[in-house]
């Protein structure tokens, strides 16, 4: 306890020189310099376990324990060559098991993560921090004294306060074992304590299962919708629509359809290889200095997201007839779907367009991310090749393909007529 509270001292005295913008530089040095030995000091007169030496072939070594829960005696020797490279490690090794708490760790993790992935997978990750890790149970412990148990209880009980659903639950597992694997390869932490850890998921919630109007645009939908939007051509104020027709022609998730470029469009294919993304803009310290900023990246939301698709004839007529507006308004830009300003839209712009056209017609409200589904669920329903289907979406798995985007677009009449025919 004594050791803990000058600890908590020193670092105190630490961040007051270092607010103190009118102490000379060299001076906050000295004394940082000075307090570390006095805690250094301290740390090495209270060692509870005795330094005693050892002749090893020869050479003499100094020798002591430390504290390792993870061991049958909850301690494991140490060695070294000289008495101040022994008191050093045992020094670090006091260090880690104090200093290193598992909220300090997991921000570290998280600037080092920061590095390792793209910017929209960061942005999930940090909303998912910033709502599981600060307020978590053993945030301020020491992360080497975090017991299996403690986050089995954690897990359970924030599974239960959070309502968490499946893929909730997993994001915030994966961000814990990630967090501990980090400190596992920085030796703050001697094991894994989420290796092997089984916690029950029986309190998960269950998502709603939505009506099939929610998911898809059914046939009779498609159909009425599209048949709207080409006769209200003559009343069109930019190409929004056009984007929403050749939706329905290439089954394209959002940010790759207005990131599409007219030199990606050939005699009879489209190649689709960049996407819009939505990111938070981060200084040093994590903080947001800019929200929500819509950039378009060279790449793909994977690998097999970068992909030739074929040109329907109505996707030529709709890709000429954006060529005519833009010639028409002298819109002259690499992007094919621009404003008057010369500027790509962005996603919110195209499903305010189909939210409104949606109620023109008389029907649920739902996204351009439901116009892609309805296309692959057309595409799985009629070409026996699924593997061309998985490929055409831009998919890494099949199991994606028929799992996540397959529903039935079928109307209930023309399901019923279909039915009568074969029983």
């Amino acid at each position: 306890m004594e050791n803990n509270c000058l600890t908590n001292d020193i670092n105190s005295l630490l961040n007051l020189f270092e607010n103190q913008v009118n102490i000379d530089t060299d001076l906050k040095e000295r004394v940082a310099d000075l307090l570390e030995q006095m805690n250094r000091k301290q740390i090495i007169e209270k060692h509870p376990y005795e330094v005693y030496t050892t002749t090893r072939r020869g050479k003499t070594y100094f020798v002591t324990y430390i504290t390792d829960e993870t061991k049958v005696n909850h301690r494991r020797q140490i060695s070294a060559t000289t008495k101040e490279n022994l008191e050093n490690k045992i020094y670090i090794e006091y260090q880690k098991k104090t200093l290193f708490t598992f909220e300090k760790v997991s921000f570290e993790w998280l600037k080092y993560y920061k590095t390792t992935v793209k910017d929209t997978t960061f942005d999930r990750t940090m909303s998912d921090y910033n709502r599981f890790i600060p307020n978590c149970s053993f945030a301020k412990k020491s992360i080497a004294k975090i017991k299996p148990f403690e986050i089995k209880e954690y897990l359970q009980t924030i599974i239960l306060q959070e309502k968490l659903k499946k893929r909730a639950y997993s994001n915030l597992k994966s961000m814990l074992n990630g967090i501990f694997r980090y400190a596992l390869d920085k030796e703050y932490i001697s094991k894994n304590p989420m290796h092997d850890l089984i916690v029950s998921t029986a309190n998960l919630e269950q998502s709603e299962k939505k009506t099939k109007e929610e998911e898809v645009f059914t046939n009779k939908e498609k159909d009425l919708l599209r048949d709207f939007i080409k006769e209200d051509a003559s009343n069109f104020k930019n190409t929004v629509p056009y984007a929403i027709l050749l939706s329905f022609q290439l089954g394209l998730r959002v940010g790759e359809l207005i990131a599409l470029k007219w030199t990606d469009v050939s005699e009879n294919t489209i190649h689709i290889q960049r996407q819009e993304v939505i990111v938070n803009k981060y200084d040093d310290d994590l903080n947001v200095i800019e929200s929500a900023v819509h950039e378009v990246r060279e790449y793909t939301k994977t690998q097999a997201g970068k992909r030739l698709l074929p040109l329907t004839p109505e996707a030529k007529e709709i890709l000429t007839s954006v060529r005519s507006w833009n010639k028409e308004h002298q819109l002259v830009n690499d992007f094919i779907f621009v404003d008057d300003y010369g500027v790509n839209y962005n996603r919110q712009r195209i499903n305010t367009c189909l939210y409104n056209y949606c109620k023109k017609v008389g029907i649920i409200k739902k996204s351009s991310h439901k116009i892609r589904r309805s296309v692959i669920s057309n595409l799985l329903d009629n070409i026996t090749n699924k593997v061309a289907v998985k490929d055409f979406a831009g998919h890494e798995n099949l199991q994606t393909t028929l799992n996540s985007y397959y529903k039935n677009i079928s109307d209930d009449t023309e399901l019923y007529n279909s039915m009568c025919s074969c029983l």
